[in-house]
């Protein structure tokens, strides 16, 4: 099968997004398909060395060229799969009604959600992207029932498939094993951990919100963060004045090889976010057969079960769907419970949950099994298309 592939953004940029674009690429030529990515970053990766990947910058005055080289490029595609709805995914959704390719739109949060205090003519701009994207496509794959709820306002429900994002279980397993000297230094310690960009949507400032809370019941705490981020000042800013310096130590960006020891050493690992669709980042730490602590948002119950069966789930702000407008602060009362479920989840451990989340992730969430819907998918579309 012949694939166009289209992603606004991708690597060297690093995100759920652009993690689950290399992984399905990947998955998908093992059995055999043939697939050329286009994307706007025009920043060069390793990935380009063994994979057909078209980066070009996009540009308003621009969009005839864009336009043609999609043409050209899916002149001989069996199926258009564009990631975002976006703005490369409303230009892809012209060209495949025009040559009459069946077009999936993959529903990230990019153009699906809307930007906070976007200014009139952006947001314009990016709601007509949405609508052609979502009305255009042939088909929409939502990576969470949250985001599937946006595209119900603009298509029926029989045109949308939600499946979640994956994970490599190859790299995050419980076979997973720590250096001596990762172990020795973390050794008298509860490790809480954090892979997330310092971002207003992943919630990284409530956290750190709660950790004296956490410190008051378990002193021996460590709250591990990996990532960074625009509100990295910021959060340091907050981190001097709570005085919690020493029980924080602040990574920054970590290969991503590096990521399952860190997991394997963490007890609880905390996705405090306000906006989410299936994190991948959860979807690892279930591999692993982790503790699990998230805000009740976006697609975070649809991975952990909505009655809490694979991990704890916290009520931080007063909505359920995803929203990229987060507070920088929460009242008080939010922050204590944030920290009594952590602390629970450290002094009495769910055996049970971790191991409901191992055989989930396990049986659902690898990519061979994503690979496997999502040509699915395909196969029904091109020969609906056929008929």
């Amino acid at each position: 099968m012949k694939i166009l592939m289209t992603s606004d953004t991708f690597l060297p940029l690093i995100g759920g997004a652009e993690i689950h674009v290399q992984n399905l690429i990947e998955e998908l030529e093992k059995d055999g398909n043939s697939i050329v990515l286009v994307t706007n970053e025009t920043r060069v990766s390793d990935f380009d060395k063994s994979h057909s990947v078209i980066r070009t910058p996009w540009n308003r005055k621009g969009i005839l060229p864009l336009f043609l080289l999609l043409w050209h490029e899916s002149k001989e595609a069996d199926i258009i799969h564009c990631h975002y709805s976006y703005r490369l995914s409303a230009v892809a959704c012209i060209v495949g009604r025009l040559r009459n390719i069946p077009v999936v739109v993959v529903l990230h949060g990019l153009g699906t959600l809307n930007i906070p205090h976007a200014e009139f003519i952006y947001r314009t701009i990016h709601s007509i992207y949405r609508y052609i994207s979502l009305v255009f496509s042939t088909h929409i794959i939502s990576t969470s029932d949250d985001l599937a709820q946006v595209a119900r306002k603009y298509v029926s429900n029989k045109k949308i498939s939600i499946i979640l994002n994956g994970y490599d279980k190859e790299k995050f397993n419980t076979n997973v094993s720590i250096s001596d000297s990762l172990r020795k230094q973390y050794e008298n310690n509860h490790v809480i951990l954090t892979v997330r960009r310092l971002v207003p949507k992943n919630g990284i400032h409530f956290l750190v919100e709660a950790i004296p809370y956490i410190v008051a019941k378990i002193p021996n705490i460590k709250y591990v963060m990996i990532g960074d981020g625009r509100m990295r000042e910021y959060i340091e800013e907050r981190i001097n004045k709570l005085g919690i310096q020493k029980y924080i130590d602040m990574l920054g960006s970590v290969e991503n090889d590096q990521i399952p020891a860190y997991l394997k050493l963490a007890e609880v690992v905390v996705f405090p976010s306000t906006a989410e669709s299936s994190s991948i980042a959860c979807a690892e730490a279930m591999g692993m057969g982790k503790g699990i602590v998230a805000s009740r948002v976006g697609g975070l119950p649809e991975l952990l079960g909505k009655n809490e069966e694979r991990g704890r789930l916290v009520r931080l702000v007063s909505w359920e769907g995803s929203n990229y407008d987060a507070p920088l602060s929460l009242g008080k009362e939010r922050y204590q419970e944030l920290a009594d479920v952590i602390s629970e989840s450290i002094l009495t451990p769910d055996i049970t949950r971790a191991t409901a989340a191992l055989q989930y992730a396990e049986k659902e969430l690898s990519w061979e099994a994503i690979g496997k819907k999502t040509l699915a998918v395909y196969s029904s579309l091109i020969n609906r298309n056929e008929k």
